[in-house]
């Protein structure tokens, strides 16, 4: 093979190994993501039994709210939508 050749096979080998980087990166991100979503979910399930025990045990739902019953909340709207709807 010739060096002209040589050197071009070098550069797109190059380049693909900092693409398969970039791959790499965004594999670890989304295996992150997946992990900690099912920590979440594990541990919003734990929190609702503990709020269970706890009714069960005498503690009323009124006094419950006031320190946060699970997933009871609505969730916030983002200021963003709020501005871009006012603003249309």
């Amino acid at each position: 093979m010739s060096d002209a050749a040589t050197r071009i096979l070098e550069q797109l080998q190059a380049q693909n190994d900092l693409r398969m980087q970039a791959a790499t990166d965004i594999a670890q991100a989304v295996a992150a993501r997946v992990e900690a979503e099912q920590q979440l979910e594990q541990a919003k399930t734990a929190e609702k039994q503990a709020f269970t025990a706890a009714l069960k045990k005498g503690w009323t739902q009124t006094e419950l709210n006031k320190i946060g019953a699970p997933s009871r909340r609505r969730p916030r709207k983002k200021a963003d939508e709020t501005t871009s709807a006012a603003e249309s």
